[in-house]
């Protein structure tokens, strides 16, 4: 049983090819920005000195919900969280907030199913113990 919320925050730097001909953060960019949280998330409680090479994982599905539109000048930073964990899969969920005048103003969420994998042999795996582990103490 899961104990403890496991979870990250990062800030993202928004840059001037990330945004639309409107001036808001360009809807593909989100995903760029889910990739930056997940890879904290993973450095900071799942793996630290991970060799995704020897221990790799798929994207097997994101899901994006667009809440508020991002400009250039907002300061974001992604939360990253923990949801689930399946025999093969990790869940993570992210929400990526601006802070305007001290309040975090929710803008965009989501969820990633990963899928672990092993580059070797070319097919999926069970989730590797020490994640297992990392996750569920």
């Amino acid at each position: 049983m899961i104990n403890q919320p496991k979870k990250t925050q990062t800030k993202i730097q928004v840059r001037f090819n990330d945004l639309d001909m409107a001036g808001h953060v360009h809807n593909s960019e989100y995903l760029n920005y889910f990739e930056i949280g997940r890879i904290d998330f993973f450095n900071t409680i799942i793996a630290p000195n991970w060799n995704w090479r020897e221990k790799g994982i798929l994207v097997a599905r994101n899901e994006v919900d667009y809440i508020q539109a991002t400009y250039f000048s907002d300061e974001l930073f992604v939360e990253t969280s923990f949801e689930d964990l399946g025999k093969k899969s990790i869940t993570l969920g992210y929400k990526i907030f601006k802070e305007v005048e001290g309040a975090k103003i929710l803008c965009t969420k989501g969820r990633s199913i990963l899928v672990c994998y092993d580059f070797k042999t070319n097919d999926s795996v069970e989730v590797f113990p020490e994640w297992r582990e990392s996750l569920e103490s």
